[in-house]
Parts: C-alpha cells; structure tokens; sequence
C-alpha cells in the first residue's frame, strides 16, 4: 500500500526537482522491480538487487540489476543449456563472496579501528533483513555496514557534539542504518526528518518501522497533512517523506546530514534542498562523499562547498579499514 502510493503520487509531482536524476534513474526503476517480486526480507543479502548501490547486499545473479528491457533478455539464460553454464558460474561466483566475506570478517574482527568503537558505542539488531556482511565479536552480530556509520559519526564528533543534538535532518538515509545507530547511541536524539527518493524511502520507512514501530510517521499519514511539523514533545518520531514532501515541512533543524547522494544529484535539485535547509533554520551541517566520479552522472564532491558559499570546513579522512586504501571528504559547518 504504501509503495503503491509512493509511485502513484510521485507520477503527478514536478519530477525536475523530485523524482530520480540521472544516477538514481534506473537504480530505482529495477529496485520497485525487485521489491515487488521478492518482498524485503533478503534485501541485504544475496539474492535481490534492491539495495545495490546504498544497501550492503552483495550482487551474485546479474539478472537481479536489470531492468524491464534487460529481463527480457535475461530469459535467454532460462534456455537449458545456457542455464547449466549460467547457473554453473554462479556456484563459483557464491564460493568467491563467501570467501570475500569470510576474509572480511576476520579483518573486521582484528581491527584496532573497529575494536575501538565497539568499546565506544552501542549496536543493537544491526544484521536484521538478512545482512551478510557482518562479523563476530564477544559473541555477538555486528554488521560492517554499521561499523562504517559509528566511523563516520565518531569522526564528525570532532567538530559536533550529538549529545547536544534534538532535531535531525538527513537526505539521501539509505536504508535508515545511520538513523537507526544515532538514535542507538543518542537518545537525546528526538525529532527526526528523513528524506528520500522513491522506492529508498519505501525501503527506509519499513527498515525503521520495524525497529521503532509507531514512532515512525510515513508517508500516507503524512501527505494529508497542510503542515508536516515535530510533535511538541519529547517523545521520539520519525518522520519519513518523499522529496515533494518537504515543500509541507515547517521544523527547527539542529543537524542536517547528508552521504554521498548530493554529489549523486543535478546541481538544480541541491539548490532547492538548500532553500529548505535555510528555511529550518539548520545550525549544523555535516556532508560525506566518496572520492572517485564518473562526470557523467556525478560531480566532483569538492564542489559542493561553494553551494554553501565556501563556508564548510573540508578534510580528508581515511576509511574505517585502512588497508582498504579509502579516503572520504568531510564538509563541516564552523
């Protein structure tokens, strides 16, 4: 019902400003695919493509990434056999991934950066929707995914204090890990605002809810609404809307977020999240992006300090496993 509703409205809204850019595009058309065939229970595992892209599933059948065009094709692998070469490749491509997670969660395990925040923070139901990409410590679960939120938000607790924090604003949430690991470890962390494209949003709203039950506020309850606005109490809520929502809100943001899906988006579309962003009055913020680009369908992430007149301090920050080589860039308010 709720993704029903989410594609239907998004059909009638002014999609040069709310609907996918070219990035998101087609990621999203074969994520509704997918959702609607297989449901949410394996998103983070092996056998969906829904997450591909913001999730931390891992792609063993190709056929899963394809759109409509694509599928059709994809039936030329169903002829017999081309299904026996096919479906022998995928056995060697699942042995490779279980011995790519196996090695994972040895590193994981044995890493003085991740030791270091298990002592720090607290992780609670972190592999739910079959997460494959997790590890073992004191007997306990933890998914990598996780741990990468827990760095990110311990490095940015060098320029903020999210003790301090009341109200959060995150664009582009993924499937909802970061909200669900800040809420975990700040609970003086109440009011929340999360925005997100169609089907992510779907996939956000229904991975928090299953978490947090009533205090998450979606979609269909929201849009009737004239004005989408915090509770005035001290009682969690999430908020969970669609971008063409946001042109409803009136909140206060103490802290607005974003990771990566900025630099994701056309320039004109970062320009009229920033409009919202001023009208609530946002005292702090936050930006991550991953190095490397494709101009093709996104844009160098340095550039996007001058969308906020060039007053963000920037750095660059190693990834949470160094070995990996990884360096991230991080965009903090003064």
């Amino acid at each position: 019902m709720l993704l029903n509703a989410l594609i239907k409205d998004e059909s009638k809204i002014n999609k040069n400003l709310y609907s996918a850019g070219p990035y998101w595009n087609y990621k999203n058309t074969r994520a509704i695919l997918e959702i609607k065939k297989k449901g949410l229970n394996d998103f983070r595992g092996l056998t969906a493509g829904i997450g591909t892209s913001f999730a931390d599933n891992l792609v063993l059948d190709i056929r899963n990434e394809f759109n409509i065009k694509g599928r059709i094709i994809g039936k030329f692998f169903s002829l017999p056999l081309v299904r026996r070469i096919f479906e022998g490749q995928l056995k060697i491509t699942k042995d490779y991934i279980h011995s790519f997670l196996k090695y994972q969660s040895l590193t994981y395990e044995t890493s003085k950066n991740v030791l270091n925040l298990l002592s720090k923070y607290k992780f609670e139901n972190t592999t739910n929707f079959g997460c494959i990409q997790k590890f073992d410590y004191l007997d306990k679960n933890y998914s990598c995914h996780y741990l990468k939120m827990a760095d990110r938000i311990d490095k940015l607790s060098n320029s903020f204090d999210f003790k301090n924090i009341k109200s959060f604003f995150e664009i582009g949430g993924g499937f909802g890990a970061n909200i669900h690991f800040l809420i975990t470890n700040f609970p003086n962390i109440k009011k929340i605002l999360y925005l997100d494209t169609v089907p992510n949003i779907y996939i956000g709203t229904e991975y928090l809810r299953n978490i947090y039950k009533e205090k998450v506020k979606d979609y269909i309850e929201l849009k009737k609404l004239d004005k989408i606005c915090f509770t005035k109490n001290d009682d969690l809520e999430i908020l969970c809307i669609p971008p063409w929502l946001i042109e409803k809100v009136e909140v206060e943001i103490d802290h607005f977020h974003n990771a990566a899906s900025f630099v994701e988006m056309p320039k004109h579309v970062i320009k009229n999240y920033l409009k919202y962003i001023r009208k609530f009055d946002t005292k702090e913020i936050s930006l991550i992006s991953y190095g490397n680009f494709d101009i093709e369908t996104t844009f160098d992430p340095e550039e996007l300090n001058a969308f906020f007149d060039n007053k963000l301090n920037v750095s660059w920050k190693n990834f949470l496993i160094e070995k990996y080589n990884k360096k991230f860039i991080y965009m903090v308010s003064q």
